[in-house]
């Protein structure tokens, strides 16, 4: 038995099907994608809302608490969410978490399979308080302002800058300037490496702007004349390390740094009195 011969159909029928097979495969994909881009959006937002997305920081330094870490995993749930599971939100996070001030650097901002964040960043380090009449402000090693101040006589035990002659930065993560808090904050680096460091709480340069010259302050009430800024020092004055040997004396032999003295101890000249 033979089959019944059908005519081959023409090119334009074939081309014609063939059109209308891609049309319908394009209005599918973009069917799919209008229905499956804003349910993963929803399914997003849905996750945050519930709590279901953990954001880590891979290198957090121990002094930041639950209670610091808190605000920083909100701001990132917060941006990332605008463009949840697209490069765009990472993006913004990595934005937004530079701008707090707390970071020298935010390398990478990622989310695992599991769409939870990972950020890979460089904390500043806080060392030291800038004090001016609204408070007590909190800067890291390098002066930049951190986003933390305290009521006077509430902060932590840092070094204290007082005397400041320029105001503090409009926002975090900006260099305190002015040549006066420059030269404390590296007067401030220095203590800090010696072993009587604990007996200082402030350094006053009020008297920088017009002598350039520092105070160190102690928590026995004593003023010790420093002098200028270390590597600064005029013709003749007593260098840093004349300064720093001679300190170091009065702690070994007194147990104070300042010796015990009532009011001043002058360092910046050879011969070292008190009053």
């Amino acid at each position: 038995m033979r089959w019944p011969s059908f005519p081959e159909p023409s090119r334009k029928v074939r081309v014609a099907g063939l059109c209308a097979g891609w049309a319908c495969a394009v209005g599918a994909a973009a069917w799919a994608y209008a229905w499956w881009v804003p349910s993963l959006r929803h399914s997003a937002a849905a996750a945050i809302r519930d709590g279901r997305i953990e954001v880590m920081f891979t290198d957090a330094p121990r002094w930041m608490t639950a209670a610091d870490i808190a605000p920083l995993q909100e701001l990132v749930l917060r941006e990332a969410g605008r463009g949840a599971y697209f490069q765009v939100g990472c993006a913004q996070a990595r934005t937004a978490l530079r701008e707090t001030g707390w970071f020298t650097d935010v390398r990478q901002v990622t989310r695992t399979g599991s769409g939870d964040i990972v950020i890979d960043a460089e904390f500043a380090v806080p060392f030291a308080l800038v004090v001016d009449g609204a408070g007590e402000h909190l800067v890291d090693v390098d002066g930049r302002l951190l986003p933390r101040s305290y009521v006077h006589g509430t902060s932590p035990a840092f070094p204290r800058i007082v005397g400041a002659s320029v105001p503090r930065p409009s926002r975090p993560g900006q260099p305190w300037t002015g040549a006066d808090v420059v030269a404390g904050m590296g007067l401030a680096r220095l203590v800090e490496t010696q072993r009587w460091r604990g007996q200082i709480v402030g350094i006053d340069v009020s008297a920088f702007k017009d002598r350039h010259a520092m105070d160190l302050l102690t928590d026995n009430g004593c003023r010790i004349v420093w002098g200028r800024a270390p590597g600064d020092e005029a013709s003749a004055e007593v260098p840093a390390a004349q300064k720093l040997k001679y300190l170091a004396y009065l702690h070994d032999s007194s147990g104070r740094v300042d010796a015990g003295c009532a009011s001043q101890l002058d360092l910046s000249v050879d011969y070292v009195g008190s009053r």
